[in-house]
């Protein structure tokens, strides 16, 4: 699949299989921001399971339905998305006190598996300032709507997304999601292709955490978190499930908790079938919502600021 790709990019051709970039225009009309992301595939295939999150800006009010923002995280999840152009639009409020000049933060994410089964992920960070009419009589100055002009603006690999996501929330890597055995339930990468080498790994977790056990003589908890390089990884444990997150960024922002309230939720799903699992990952099914629900933010329990 990536040979095919990287031909078809050398040719001028169609992509053979989905492909979808990402964009983001706003305007604004006083303190109403509206932003439409622009997720069109360019690719020669329907993509599918396409999750798209705006982490809001801070103190804004989502004026959609209200079921769609959890803890400041506006996200809609398409199942097909046919070759072509297509666009969603988010509208917000921006609180009293806002000020002429002021910079606003919006951050959206985009991701779906690639013709391989892989998962892709691309972000897109802008901060511009608000344009508002200042001074007596000033309300009639600006158009009714104008396009709110970047301050800056990147995709997926610009140093200005990885240094948003930092302050933000620690930016996860992989996920492992394992059971006590140190057999593999699932697993999520943001930018690593799956190999043989993760079901390895994953019960690599597993001993190391037993190990620092037995060395302390501790009879619960142990490990929580390691380093290696520039790379952290938090774990949690439950009764019968390990959860590890391997992450990058200097703040950790309640990701612990995060991680700790997955496994929770994981095994409230699924606690009997674990208590006697036979290794067939189908008996789970579960599994995959957990991981996705930790990556895109939906246990979090602090607004983004």
């Amino acid at each position: 699949a990536i040979a095919l790709l990287a031909l078809a990019r050398l040719a001028g051709g169609t992509i053979p299989g989905p492909e979808l970039t990402l964009r983001v225009e706003v305007a604004q009309d006083g303190l109403t921001l509206a932003y439409t992301i622009h997720y069109d595939n360019v690719g020669a295939l329907e993509a599918s399971s396409v999750t798209l999150t705006d982490a809001l800006p801070a103190g804004s009010t989502y004026l959609g339905p209200a079921n769609d923002v959890v803890d400041g995280v506006w996200t809609q999840t398409y199942t097909h998305v046919a070759p072509g152009a297509h666009a969603s639009t988010v509208a917000v409020t921006l609180p009293e006190g806002t000020v002429d000049g002021q910079r606003v933060l919006n951050v959206v994410e985009l991701r779906y598996p690639d013709i391989s089964g892989s998962w892709l992920t691309k972000s897109y960070a802008q901060e511009f300032g608000v344009r508002l009419p200042v001074g007596p009589g000033a309300a009639t100055a600006l158009p009714m709507w104008v396009v709110a002009a970047p301050v800056a603006a990147g995709g997926a690999l610009a140093g200005g997304v990885a240094t948003v996501r930092a302050r933000r929330r620690p930016k996860i890597e992989q996920v492992f999601l394992m059971h006590h055995s140190g057999m593999l339930i699932q697993h999520w990468a943001a930018n690593v292709s799956p190999s043989r080498d993760i079901d390895i790994l994953s019960g690599m977790f597993v001993i190391l955490k037993e190990f620092v056990r037995d060395s302390f003589r501790e009879k619960a908890g142990g490990l929580t978190e390691f380093r290696f390089g520039d790379s952290r990884v938090f774990l949690a444990e439950g009764r019968f499930a390990i959860l590890a997150a391997v992450v990058s960024g200097a703040h950790v922002n309640g990701l612990p908790a995060e991680i700790a309230s997955a496994v929770q939720d994981f095994e409230r799903l699924h606690g009997s079938s674990l208590a006697n699992w036979n290794g067939q990952v189908e008996g789970l099914p579960g599994a995959r919502g957990v991981v996705d629900g930790l990556v895109h933010g939906r246990y979090r329990a602090w607004r983004p600021t």
